[in-house]
């Protein structure tokens, strides 16, 4: 089941995810359990790697920081630009607000702390 989760494009399901993740490492949670501490860091790995889809869309959130065409979202995320917008589609349905300014996409100030 989890590995399924993985493989699914919602965002918003992968971010709080990985969002209590972080939280928990960082509490210390795991202190006294050193496999389930290094079973959390393995899936903070995978989750921001590239092999994961949310990996990708977060890498893709931050070139957009400063705003990022196309060509340069395809070459950043080394994928066709079918894949781009797939994941446009993707983050516009967890409410993630992309604007165009002419030939950029930009992606509001405060959701980069998201996914940093």
């Amino acid at each position: 089941m989890a590995a399924e989760a993985l493989r699914r494009s919602d965002f918003r399901e992968m971010y709080a995810v990985h969002a209590a993740v972080r939280a928990a490492i960082k509490s210390k949670l795991y202190a006294k359990d050193a496999a389930a501490k290094k079973a959390a860091e393995n899936l903070l790995k995978h989750l921001d790697g590239e092999k994961s889809m949310y990996g990708r869309q977060c890498r893709m959130i931050r070139l957009m920081q400063k705003g990022a065409t196309i060509s340069q979202l395809r070459s950043g995320l080394k994928c066709s630009r079918r894949t781009v917008f797939r994941y446009f589609l993707d983050l516009e349905k967890a409410d993630v607000d992309i604007t165009l300014d002419g030939t950029s996409y930009k992606v509001s100030q405060g959701l980069l702390n998201l996914v940093s």
